[in-house]
């Protein structure tokens, strides 16, 4: 992919410093294009921005949480009049990083903030790529899933109160939510000629995959039915959210695309 497959602006990658983040970054700085990349890490944030600075890439950072509310102005900020080309939002937290209450937060409501202060400054033929995960196609109870409809539709964060008690139930029902968000958002970022669409990875080698691994005996058993046998690599993630930001993904907008070896096809869902 060459420089005029992607539009003009700047580039955001949120989690910059993370297992998908990095070889997103990694990915989009040779497109010639200004980097804005964020994450909760100051310290392996900038080592990052200066490796690619190195390697003449133009680079800002922001050390920060998607869950403050202030974070959406701050990268507004740091756009200094520019428009956004692509937005690779990567941030997030596993079961095994905080309480449901801190997960809901941050996966869905700080991404719904996010958007919120950003899609304005898309640039026309610009792509948000969000991450959600395959452990909302798993949440397949009736009333689970109109609860979720109605925190995204409604705006009624009580509606999954009774749900989001324990991580384990959090987790899935915030990237459920962040479906949900990118087929809502669909047209207001196509008012602006851009997309939106979300990718659902399946058991990926990174640092927080492996300690999910870990930590539940029920995770180890289903990555054993993977179809392809083994888990994947961040840049399997990073290759397709590259894909979706360039123009030959023009028609993509508004839905999830899974990125799992097969994981959900195996378990029929």
């Amino acid at each position: 992919m060459n420089e005029a497959d992607h539009p003009q602006g700047a580039i955001i990658i949120t989690g910059a410093a993370g297992g998908m983040g990095k070889p997103a970054a990694l990915r989009m700085a040779d497109r010639a294009r200004p980097l804005i990349l964020s994450d909760v890490s100051a310290e392996k944030l900038e080592v990052l921005a200066s490796d690619l600075r190195a390697q003449g890439a133009r680079v800002a950072t922001l050390t920060g949480d998607i869950a403050d509310a202030r974070f959406p102005e701050r990268l507004v900020e740091l756009l200094e009049g520019q428009s956004i080309s692509a937005l690779i939002h990567t941030a997030g937290l596993s079961p095994t990083m905080g309480d449901g209450q801190r997960i809901l937060d941050v996966n869905y409501f700080g991404t719904e903030r996010l958007l919120d202060g950003l899609a304005a400054r898309m640039a026309p033929g610009g792509c948000a790529v969000l991450i959600s995960s395959i452990s909302g196609y798993m949440i397949t109870q009736p009333t689970m899933i109109a609860a979720v409809r109605a925190m995204v539709h409604e705006d009624r964060r009580d509606a999954v109160a009774a749900y989001t008690q324990t991580p384990q139930m959090a987790y899935p029902i915030s990237k459920l939510g962040v479906m949900l968000l990118v087929a809502r958002e669909a047209n207001r970022f196509g008012a602006k000629g851009a997309r939106i669409v979300s990718i659902a990875p399946g058991y990926i080698d990174t640092e927080m995959g492996r300690a999910e691994a870990s930590a539940s005996e029920q995770m180890r058993a289903m990555m054993e039915r993977v179809s392809l046998g083994r888990m994947g690599a961040g840049d399997e993630i990073a290759a397709v959210a590259e894909f979706l930001c360039t123009r030959a993904a023009s028609y993509v907008t508004g839905c999830d695309i899974k990125v799992d070896g097969g994981a959900i096809a195996e378990l029929g869902l």
